[in-house]
């Protein structure tokens, strides 16, 4: 063809990447053959489909076909990549989320454009396409997008609910790990949680020493810091309740305790 496709930096981010495997062994297939069976697909000139197929032939000069596709935007172009890709690969559950949540967020951002062209939505703004919810009340769109992407991803809401927490984890690692499919996102959010637990664990002794030698302290220095801890202690108790996990009654009742008999030791040695 006299006009090479285009790689568009935009459009080829929206793929989750081959692993070295899969990409290995279809350089071999096409080399071996010297024929790309399947179509370049696409779009204003942009490749839309098949850019590892649209390398591995330019890399080794073998020839390919081209099959332009017909889309009224760039938006309607990404919306058809991620349900193409949905349907055709062996991703990890992971990635299919990914790619849910790259799609609702391209449909939210279309119709707010739209809305925005018309002059806004006297409606209360709801969006259209089949991820967004079609209720009023924000609790009832927040728990109907959740459905809407576990369906969409073909998983359960559970497990869309534990990736979520591996995503507000900031591990990138681990995250990685997951996407790839590496780890099971059941296993990974238990690691998650366990070294949550271990840092509540550290915390809970260093409070205990602190209280039992708050007596010595006549500077409010050994206060500062336990308040200090207590701050972080409630931070990780919360990240452990949004990750669905229920902690003992008696151990916030302790907590409640020992900050208490810390605030009356630290008055009495004021005084």
């Amino acid at each position: 063809m006299s006009v090479l496709p285009i790689v568009d930096p935009e459009f080829s981010g929206l793929i989750p990447p081959l692993t070295l495997q899969e990409r290995e062994q279809l350089e071999h297939n096409i080399r071996i053959t010297r024929k790309c069976y399947d179509p370049i697909i696409i779009w204003d000139g942009v490749i839309i489909d098949g850019h590892n197929r649209f390398e591995i032939c330019m890399e080794h000069e073998i020839e390919f076909e081209v099959k332009e596709m017909d889309f009224s935007s760039r938006e309607e172009a990404k919306v058809w990549m991620l349900d193409n890709q949905l349907g055709r690969r062996n991703l990890s559950d992971a990635a299919r989320i990914e790619i849910v949540l790259l799609k609702e967020e391209i449909l939210r951002e279309r119709a707010r454009k739209r809305q925005s062209m018309a002059g806004g939505d006297k409606t209360g703004g709801k969006c259209e396409g089949a991820l967004l919810p079609k209720k009023t009340s924000q609790s009832d769109e927040r728990i109907h997008v959740q459905e809407a992407l576990a369906a969409e991803a073909g998983i359960g809401k559970g497990t869309l609910h534990r990736y979520q927490d591996i995503k507000k984890s900031g591990n990138p690692e681990l995250i990685k790990q997951v996407i790839d499919g590496k780890l099971k996102i059941g296993t990974a959010h238990k690691m998650l949680e366990k070294e949550l637990f271990k840092q509540l664990s550290s915390i809970d002794k260093m409070l205990k020493f602190i209280a039992e030698n708050a007596h010595k302290d006549t500077t409010g220095q050994i206060y500062e810091e336990m308040q200090k801890l207590s701050g972080l202690q409630q931070m990780l108790i919360e990240k452990l309740k949004e990750n669905e996990v229920r902690l003992a009654a008696s151990r916030d009742k302790s907590y409640s305790g020992a900050k208490g008999s810390m605030k009356n030791e630290q008055q009495d040695t004021s005084n």
